[in-house]
């Protein structure tokens, strides 16, 4: 073959094929960095889900907490009022 006679229509095709497989493999990069990034935004939100369940549930146990605590020092003044009326009427 000479310099010449050069297939024309070959090196089209080839030049082609390459710019779409090039815009073929941009596309398919674009669809899976954005799928890595959905998934990593979902896992996230699960986490920070997760996590405000279980600061609700502190703050419920913590809520009990304080209402029994607040409960039983009412109790314990009451009890001291009474030793100390005891205690003024034996003086």
């Amino acid at each position: 073959m000479t310099p010449q006679a050069i297939d024309w229509n070959g090196v089209i095709f080839g030049m082609g094929v390459l710019i779409l497989g090039t815009i073929i493999l941009v596309v398919v990069l674009i669809v899976a960095e954005r799928f890595y990034r959905a998934r990593a935004l979902r896992q996230d939100m699960e986490r920070l889900h997760s996590l405000v369940e279980r600061y609700e549930k502190t703050t419920d146990s913590i809520e009990r907490h304080q209402q029994t605590a607040a409960t039983e020092l009412t109790e314990v003044r009451t009890r001291l009022d009474s030793v100390e009326r005891l205690l003024r009427e034996v003086e």
